[in-house]
């Protein structure tokens, strides 16, 4: 059984390797996401492919260049993060909107996937490093800070990567693309159900139209 197992997951390593030329480049991204899209991705190659699906590592990066970018992100993400760790008790007492931040973060990451292992029981480091990122985000994009609803896209990446500081390049990659989502003036999702809601109205003046003909 234990030998089956690893020859299934030895064969998707190869696969994978597939998509990879000899210096580590992704060769065809697009016939890549679809095969991810209709198979899936076995769990231990999920910390690699996500960089990519995430945007944190482009496609045609080299191996050498991804471990490169790593070592110089997790030194930046240490900055920022030391950017609200060096805030005084006296500080944050005249900073509303540090506080109001960290409060609204710390009640969300302990209601974040508690029925995982992985954030389950009292005082879970993991539940902490939720916070951590979430909060260091919030300086990262001071303009956007944080919403509810944030922690539950971190949770996940956090679950796969677990690496504090590519797990906030991987957070911030996604939300470069979902951001608009949670401004507060909610463009992003008024456009979006505007899209939405065109395509249900083509579709319905579609299927009126077939019916009005079967009538006739």
């Amino acid at each position: 059984m234990d030998n089956a197992l690893s020859l299934t997951k030895f064969q998707l390593y190869l696969q994978w390797a597939t998509f990879l030329d000899s210096e580590g480049r992704i060769m065809d991204s697009k016939a890549l996401r679809k095969r991810i899209f209709y198979g899936g991705i076995e769990h231990s190659l999920r910390k690699e492919v996500w960089t990519f699906l995430l945007g944190y590592h482009a496609y045609d990066s080299t191996s050498a260049e991804r471990e490169y970018l790593v070592s110089i992100k997790k030194s930046e993400y240490e900055t920022v993060k030391q950017q609200w760790q060096s805030i005084s008790p006296e500080q944050a007492k005249r900073f509303t909107k540090f506080r109001e931040r960290k409060g609204l973060i710390e009640k969300d990451v302990v209601r974040t996937d508690r029925s995982l292992s992985f954030y389950d029981g009292d005082d879970n480091p993991n539940v902490y490093l939720l916070r951590d990122i979430l909060l260091t985000y919030s300086f990262y994009n001071f303009d956007l800070g944080y919403c509810q609803g944030m922690s539950d896209l971190l949770s996940p990446i956090l679950f796969v990567m677990k690496d504090e500081a590519e797990s906030f390049w991987c957070f911030v990659a996604l939300m470069e693309r979902l951001g608009p989502n949670f401004n507060r003036d909610q463009n992003g999702m008024h456009t979006q159900l505007f899209a939405i809601s065109k395509v249900y109205l083509s579709l319905s003046l579609t299927h009126t139209h077939a019916h009005n003909r079967s009538c006739i």
